[in-house]
């Protein structure tokens, strides 16, 4: 079945006012995950909601998903909307037509604009060239950014500090919501690192930003095969990717420590699926694997194994949050020596 999305929202006499909705049509379809994404307007752009249905239509579309890009629900979300899509399912009786949820009040409409006001506050205080130049003055200032623009009061006192470092790493407050840990992840991680457990990482960039001086003085080890010879070899031999040979190649050296990926989706799969059958034995894994094809995929593939784990809920990830996430940890481990 072939799927298109439709984002309708309200239009501008004003180009400039209808070009947000066509860049947000952009990046849906980098997602690579519908086979149509096109934009519509209410009233004063073109193409309207009519046009696009029948454009969508025509390309061969079985099942139709209209969204309204409309921040809060009124008549054009209760009646003119419903209206229209009524009269596009009488033309269309061979489609199927759904009709999602608008924006609504969501958490992640109050971290924008939390952002926004951030943005403006900073402009207007350092606009005269004021800047901070000691690092960590810098780090301070950071973290207190941090602690105003997202509320962690509910949070558990251990997760904090991860989350804190994942903003921090990213700059995407996004992190305080997504993040999902299993309830003994973190107290886990430190129980592993203090009884010297080794760190296995998916690749290089993740393993040179962790912080080696207080996992070699606990004994462990930090570990990416990812460019050894052998795993160069087999992957080609085997026509894998490296990703997945250097898990495997790694299972040893993982037994009682964390395994952090933060990169290769293959990695996390052949992992969980190393960890099912009993193969390998870590104690915690970190999976923040970033992109657009397996990441979401592998994730939540994570949830479903017995091993402690953090992950998160969607695309986002890559070596900077995977490395921040192990940093807070081995923070944490240290302060409790």
């Amino acid at each position: 079945m072939k799927t298109g999305v439709i984002l309708i929202s309200h239009g501008s006499k004003l180009s400039s006012g209808n070009d947000g909705l066509f860049h947000v049509a952009d990046m849906l379809r980098a997602m690579n995950r519908w086979d149509m994404v096109e934009a519509a307007f209410l009233q004063l752009a073109e193409p309207g909601f009519p046009e696009v249905v029948k454009k969508t239509v025509g390309s061969g579309i079985d099942r139709l998903v209209v969204v309204p890009l409309l921040l809060f629900k009124g008549n054009h979300v209760y009646k003119d909307i419903p209206e229209m899509l009524e009269l596009e399912k009488k033309k269309y009786p061979q489609v199927e037509f759904i009709y999602s949820n608008n924006i609504g009040a969501d958490e992640r409409i109050a971290l924008i604009a939390a952002d926004r006001i951030h943005e403006v506050l900073v402009e207007k205080e350092y606009g005269s060239g004021q800047r901070v130049e000691q690092p960590q003055a810098i780090v301070d200032e950071s973290f207190d950014i941090i602690d105003k623009l997202v509320d962690l009061a509910s949070v558990p006192e251990l997760h904090k500090p991860i989350i804190q470092r994942a903003i921090h790493a990213t700059g995407d407050t996004e992190y305080t919501y997504n993040l999902i840990f299993h309830p003994a992840a973190v107290e886990t991680g430190i129980r592993s690192l203090k009884s010297g457990g080794n760190i296995i990482t998916d690749v290089n960039m993740a393993k040179a930003g962790i912080t080696r001086n207080p996992v070699e003085k606990f004994g462990g080890q930090i570990i990416c095969k990812i460019a050894d010879t052998s795993v160069i070899d087999e992957a080609r031999r085997l026509g894998k990717t490296r990703a997945i040979v250097a898990m495997r190649q790694s299972i040893h050296e993982m037994k009682g420590g964390i395994v952090a990926i933060g990169n290769a989706p293959t990695a996390l799969f052949e992992l969980i699926d190393l960890i099912k059958t009993g193969l390998a034995q870590p104690a915690l894994v970190i999976g923040i694997p970033v992109g657009f094809v397996g990441a979401v995929e592998a994730k939540s593939a994570l949830k479903s194994i017995a091993v402690p784990y953090i992950t998160n809920t969607n695309r986002k990830g890559g070596s900077a949050v995977a490395v921040s996430i192990v940093n807070a940890i081995i923070k944490l481990a240290k302060e409790g020596q």
